[in-house]
This record gives structure tokens, C-alpha cells and sequence, in this order.
């Protein structure tokens, strides 16, 4: 067993969410415990709670370095500075090849369950979880941020849309793109004739028909 002295705080934080990243690529968010995550790492259970104010709270820091790779890898996207559309198609692209890549933290976003006190298993929390209505401002900055992307090119597209017809087209765009995603992950469409990307696309392309 490591000894409080082997890390930094900020490695020791850094040590528990890579070991939390590594259970999830082999448990649902709900089959984790503290002491697993602890254990994982080579430390007692209490040094991770010197970290973390409980679960909830690790899980969303996981949730936060998924946005961010997200972000990341939006960012690196060459864009086109006259097909907005095709755009949006390279975002969805990225977030579909996310979802496929790493299941368990892409599902884990979106689990309403790691903010709720089900996951406090451990009996060893006093504190209260996160609730839906309680989300950090520096995390739903995050989420906004990916939204973002979204909106500028539909902007782009309809310069003279208001901002709220922009926010909102964005959200119903990509709970289409998401649904996709979900059903993809999830090996719904085996049996399709089209491809998750082939559905992404024609979602987009009419999606944009009816914005433009």
C-alpha cells in the first residue's frame, strides 16, 4: 500500500480518475465502489475522500476529462469555411467515434444515476450527492462549450436567427445525433441496412434543410 507521501495532491487526483477510466472500461458507473477505485490506485479509502467530497463528485471529474478530450478533438478538426454542414457532420463524426471508443465514459456522461445518492454504497459519506440542479458551474461551462461549436455553424447558415432559435436547434440536432450514437453502441443497428455515419449524415442534411 502507497504511503500518502509517494504523490502530490494533484498527482494523487490525477492517479484516482485514470484509475476510475481503467474500471470503467470493465464495469458500468454503478458496479463502482471508492474502494475499488482506491484499491486500484494503492491507497486507503481515505485518502481518496481527501481528494474527492464523495463519488458523485469523482465521477463527474471523470465526465469532465471526456468533454474536454471531446473538446479537444472538435478542435482539431479542419473545418470548412464555406460547408457549415459538413462541419457539423465532423463533429458528430468525432463524438460517434468517441462513444465507440470508450463506452463506458461516454455512457457515463450521460447516467443521471452517478449524481444520485444510489451510488453512495460505501457508507462511508456523510455528505450529500450532487444533484441535477446542483451541477458546477466550471462543468456546465464545459457542456456549453461543446454546444457552442454547434451554434456557430448553424448561425453561420442563418445569420438572422435569434439566439435562443440557435440553442434550442442545436440541443434538438444533437439528441438526434446522441440517440444514433446510443443505438449504434448498443449494436441496434446490425442488422441495418445503413450505417451509423449513413444515419448521421441523413440526419443532418435534413435537419439542415428545414433550418436553412
Amino acid at each position: 500500500m502507497a504511503r500518502r507521501s509517494d504523490h502530490s495532491r494533484e498527482e494523487l487526483k490525477e492517479l484516482a480518475l485514470k484509475s476510475a477510466e481503467e474500471l470503467l472500461k470493465e464495469k458500468s458507473a454503478s458496479e463502482l465502489s471508492t474502494r475499488q477505485i482506491a484499491t486500484k490506485m494503492g491507497y486507503t479509502v481515505g485518502t481518496l475522500y481527501q481528494i474527492f467530497k464523495n463519488l458523485p463528485d469523482l465521477l463527474l471529474h471523470v465526465n469532465a476529462r471526456s468533454l474536454a478530450i471531446l473538446y479537444q478533438d472538435c478542435q482539431k478538426l479542419e473545418l470548412s469555411a464555406q460547408d457549415a454542414e459538413a462541419n457539423i457532420l465532423a463533429y458528430a463524426n468525432v463524438y460517434l467515434q468517441f462513444a465507440r471508443t470508450h463506452p463506458g465514459l461516454w455512457e457515463l456522461i450521460f447516467d443521471s444515476s452517478v449524481l444520485s445518492d444510489n451510488l453512495l454504497s460505501d457508507n462511508l459519506l456523510s455528505d450529500n450527492a450532487l444533484s441535477g440542479n446542483e451541477l458546477p458551474d466550471w462543468y456546465l461551462s464545459q457542456v456549453d462549450a461543446l454546444f457552442f461549436l454547434i451554434e456557430i455553424q448553424l448561425k453561420d447558415i442563418k445569420p438572422d436567427s435569434s439566439e435562443f432559435d440557435i440553442t434550442k436547434s442545436s440541443r434538438v440536432l444533437w439528441s438526434g445525433v446522441h440517440g444514433i450514437c446510443t443505438l449504434s453502441i448498443n449494436n441496434l443497428f446490425s442488422h441495418s441496412a445503413c450505417s451509423s455515419e449513413e444515419l448521421i449524415q441523413s440526419l443532418i442534411k435534413h435537419f439542415i434543410k428545414g433550418w436553412e
